[in-house]
């Protein structure tokens, strides 16, 4: 074995040196392709021959080199069949890439060594010292690209083991919180409902009543929130189950219009349902409708000034009539143009003023609504116009069979 490293240009303190082994028994052929490669104006070597099979395996198995010249034809065994050895030992990954050289072209020994997995195939006579260049070149290239690749899918790799680590130990959280919190909260809840009925006590001044039904409120408002962490958490992990009935989808309405009438009367806002006539049964979970409902609209409610109109209509889809379609529409703030692709974006808010908001609920409403939406086939769009309003709609199938079945 002899090293012969290439003679440096002024510019090659900038390169990075490309590693050859030569595995040839021909000492002209050897020669022949140092001088090409010295030749090489663009790109520095540093080279390593050997004659030998034996040695030339060994030195692929310490690895260390970014391309193999590899004669077909060598004293102890021909270069195909010492690749196809060199991989069943299991090195292939680590192998670099291999250009087979041969003393005369021939098809058969070119598509074997490519099946085989070497990267290139070149014929010794009339081999120029260009065609040389570009087969490394090329051989190179796509070398480091496919190590690069596997590096970024081994990173990858571990990074999602620590995001799926963290997501579990998130949901742990999220239902230690529900436990530890939701337990005490329904306490809280029950004996300030008490006091208000006038229970162990004197019935409480009209001044005490304001003071205990907003602790009510308040307790509900953090019930809420509790909540869509954990369906929050469960629908990212693919817990969140539906349960599919053939549901009436007019009576879910009216329940969610009924769900938010108190606050639509704190700000005086007129609430609309528009129901078709003869309304199919949808596939569809209640309760999981119902909170798409709800959320929807509690995001109008909350963004609707004091007067303002909401409307909730349910009709077979004009197009399908496999589907209906829900509709929710508020003559609310509206959104900006640059928000409305990311109102759907988990803790994504947006102030009455449509400018980015950071500190009113949790943000999670529209996000569950859109996840809910998608299990039960469908997607959740808006449209609005800033000052305008706003218009969410969605579509649910017709139910077609007797259920209950689990999605």
């Amino acid at each position: 074995m002899i090293d012969f490293p290439a003679p440096p240009h002024d510019t090659d303190v900038l390169r990075t040196p490309i590693r050859i082994l030569i595995i040839d028994d021909d000492r002209v052929d050897r020669q022949i392709y140092r001088r090409f490669l010295l030749a090489d104006d663009k790109s520095t070597y540093v080279i390593t021959e050997t004659e030998s099979a034996e040695e030339g395996s060994r030195l692929i198995s310490d690895g260390g080199y970014d391309c193999i010249l590899l004669d077909y034809r060598l004293p102890e065994a021909d270069g195909l069949a010492m690749y196809k050895a060199l991989n069943s030992t299991g090195l292939n990954p680590l192998i670099a890439p291999v250009i087979m050289m041969t003393g005369q072209g021939s098809e058969s020994v070119a598509v074997a060594a490519l099946k085989c997995g070497i990267t290139d195939y070149l014929t010794k006579e009339g081999l120029t010292a260009k065609a040389m260049q570009r087969a490394i070149g090329n051989a190179v290239d796509r070398s480091r690209l496919r190590r690069s690749l596997r590096e970024n899918n081994l990173h990858l790799a571990q990074i999602n083991v620590e995001l799926e680590r963290r997501s579990a130990e998130l949901e742990r959280v999220y239902h230690s919180v529900s436990h530890e919190l939701k337990t005490p909260l329904t306490a809280v809840r029950e004996f300030v409902a008490l006091v208000l009925d006038g229970v162990g006590g004197p019935e409480p001044s009209l001044e005490q009543r304001s003071f205990l039904e907003h602790a009510l409120d308040g307790c509900d408002q953090m019930n809420h929130h509790l909540n869509d962490l954990i369906d929050s958490s469960r629908l990212d992990n693919g817990k969140l189950q539906l349960k599919v009935l053939p549901t009436h989808a007019g009576r879910i309405v009216e329940f969610a219009l009924a769900s938010i009438r108190a606050s639509a009367r704190a700000k005086n806002l007129t609430l609309k349902s528009n129901i078709g006539t003869d309304l199919p049964l949808v596939a569809a979970d209640p309760l999981r409708l119902s909170q798409i409902l709800g959320n929807l609209l509690g995001n109008a409610a909350k963004f609707t000034d004091c007067g303002g109109t909401i409307e909730l209509s349910a009709e077979v889809a004009a197009d399908r009539t496999d589907e209906v379609e829900f509709v929710i529409a508020d003559d609310g703030c509206g959104i900006a143009a640059e928000h409305t692709s990311h109102i759907f974006d988990r803790l994504f808010q947006v102030s009455s003023a449509g400018d980015e908001l950071m500190g009113s609920g949790l943000g999670l409403g529209l996000s569950i609504a859109r996840h809910l939406v998608n299990l039960h086939g469908g997607e959740l769009t808006v449209e609005s116009t800033l000052g305008a309003g706003s218009v969410f709609r969605f579509r649910i199938p017709v139910a077609v069979a007797a259920g209950p079945f689990i999605v």
